[in-house]
């Protein structure tokens, strides 16, 4: 299981690298332990016939595409179970577990159903 307390936490569109994102990191700097979940702003027909029209995950020791098999936010933490798969590429456990100031729960709610909108 991985688990850390998000100090930093953004959630928008970047469009110079052509995505909507939900970072969380451990340090106000953005350092330490992080996730983010991206999604393309608009997929095109590669990232369709390569199955990379979904969310992605990146985490320090890695990147995923898909592999979340449930989530749950709650006024205070987002628990992210991931397949095997994700576990192993992104060097976490199959629980990933990151507590969050109550009051970003409204925001991560809004970016968390966009990044896994059909997935």
């Amino acid at each position: 299981m991985t688990r850390f307390t998000a100090q930093a936490i953004a959630v928008q569109e970047i469009p110079q690298f052509g995505v909507f994102a939900v970072i969380m990191a451990e340090n106000a700097d953005g350092t330490g332990d992080r996730l983010e979940i991206q999604r393309a702003l608009s997929p095109d027909e590669t990232d369709r016939l390569l199955g990379l029209d979904t969310y992605c995950l990146h985490a320090p020791n890695g990147t995923h595409y898909g592999g979340v098999e449930n989530w749950e936010l709650t006024a205070d933490s987002l628990t992210l179970t991931l397949s095997a798969e994700a576990a192993a590429a992104l060097g976490t456990g199959t629980e990933c577990v990151v507590t969050v100031d109550p009051k970003h729960q409204p925001t991560l709610q809004e970016g968390l159903a966009r990044v896994f909108a059909d997935a």
